[in-house]
């Protein structure tokens, strides 16, 4: 404690006489500020009793060097040898378990990962963000109209057509000579109720080239007949996945007595019976080659026409087509002699009547495939002179596409050819 002159009881309060001091040896302490090496190189004083009392750091000591301690030399050596730079502590970790290391792996992969995803996100987002600056910015221009102003005269036409057929307001203006409208604008429209039918009925009783479809339309049909129609399946016609009804040798007499016949996958089957199940709605007929002879045509037309009878009982809704029966090769006529040229003209103009009384479509299919003497063609035919090449099924396909009926829904290719009456025929020669 201090005492009452402020300043400590004991040896404390007595001022040390000399400045000497201690040297410490090397890692125990330094020097003192303030000491120098006179002061170091004095004598030291023992303890004795006389100094008691004395602050035992400067007491005198005894002369000479104490256990622990150095000379002043010794120590101004010291301080001039470099020193070492202190190296750092090192403490040893125990190595990583595998599991530990696995683990480790796992979450820097998942952190790249992590990184990647936040990476792409972020310039996706950036992206669509450029973009919807750059469509605010860009000037909004005004939309085009998709299709070209057709004059009043030529959009009054097309308002009044069901179909592709350029028939109403054809007249014109009689006095100056100009045509009602200019028919090459005059294209496929499907219209709306109320409407006007301007598409005039053919004069022929056949069915005319009518535009063009795709094999798509023969999707809901069916082909009947005899070994000229097995040829669809066994060449793999495109025929838009039509049902094949073919049996070899078939007859209208087969058809009308429902007999039992083998279809070209070898199942046996009732014609009729598949037809009724399958209502399909189109269906192609081409019967006749095995069952004329020359000698019994009346009951050839009997059974033909009692065949006709039965396909529109069990088709009410379906759309029929009867097709002509093709010619032959001259070759041939030994083996199929009621298919002479002649002949066979006088039957299919029989069935052309059948047609026309019942309100079947007619296809003069025979057109196409003869020569101006009648027979087939040498390119369609097959060495028996009787049977078709690929190409002849090919013609009659394409025969089939251009003929089908007008009608508003019928899906028309752009650019087909439409049947057109004598008056408009005449009408069309004198436009420009």
């Amino acid at each position: 404690m201090p005492n009452k002159q402020g300043g400590y009881g004991g040896y404390r309060d007595q001022k040390p006489q000399n400045k000497e001091r201690r040297v410490r040896a090397p890692g125990t302490g330094g020097v003192r500020r303030g000491v120098t090496p006179e002061d170091l190189s004095e004598p030291r004083t023992a303890y004795s009793p006389e100094n008691a009392g004395q602050n035992p750091r400067s007491a005198p000591q005894e002369e000479g060097p104490a256990p622990g301690w150095y000379r002043p030399e010794d120590v101004a050596q010291q301080f001039q040898q470099p020193q070492q730079p202190r190296q750092p502590r090192q403490t040893a970790r125990p190595p990583l378990s595998e599991a530990r290391t696995r683990a480790a792996a796992r979450r820097a992969r998942e952190r790249r990962r992590a990184r990647t995803r936040l990476t792409v996100v972020g310039t996706v987002v950036c992206i669509f963000v450029l973009a919807g600056i750059i469509t605010l910015l860009l000037p909004q221009e005004e939309a085009a109209p998709e299709t070209a102003p057709q004059d009043t005269q030529t959009e009054t036409l097309t308002e009044q057509l069901v179909a592709p057929l350029p028939y109403a307001g054809a007249q014109g203006d009689s006095v100056t000579g100009t045509p009602a409208v200019d028919w090459g604008t005059v294209g496929p429209a499907q219209q709306t109720a109320p409407y006007t039918y301007t598409a005039l009925p053919a004069d022929s009783p056949t069915l005319p080239e009518c535009g063009r479809v795709e094999t798509s339309w023969f999707a809901d049909a069916a082909f009947l007949g005899d070994s000229l129609t097995v040829g669809f399946s066994d060449y793999d016609i495109d025929v838009g996945g039509a049902l094949i009804l073919g049996y070899e040798g078939a007859r209208p007499n087969q058809i009308v007595n429902r007999t039992t016949m083998t279809n070209a996958e070898g199942t046996e089957e009732v014609p009729l019976d598949v037809l009724a199940a399958a209502q399909p709605a189109k269906l192609y007929l081409l019967l006749g080659t095995n069952a004329l002879d020359g000698n019994n045509d009346e009951g050839f037309l009997n059974y033909y026409d009692r065949m006709l009878d039965e396909l529109r009982a069990i088709l009410p809704n379906a759309m029929i087509f009867v097709q002509s029966v093709l010619p032959v090769r001259p070759e041939a006529l030994e083996s199929v002699p009621g298919l002479a040229p002649d002949h066979l003209a006088s039957i299919n103009a029989s069935i052309q009547q059948m047609c026309a009384d019942k309100g079947l479509y007619y296809l003069a299919l025979d057109e196409v495939f003869k020569d101006e003497s009648g027979a087939l063609l040498a390119d369609y035919a097959q060495p028996d002179g009787i049977h078709l090449t690929v190409s002849g099924y090919s013609n009659w396909v394409s025969y089939l596409c251009t003929h089908v009926p007008y009608n508003k829904n019928n899906p028309y290719q752009p650019g087909s050819t439409y049947y057109l009456d004598d008056s408009l025929k005449n009408l069309l020669s004198d436009l420009p």
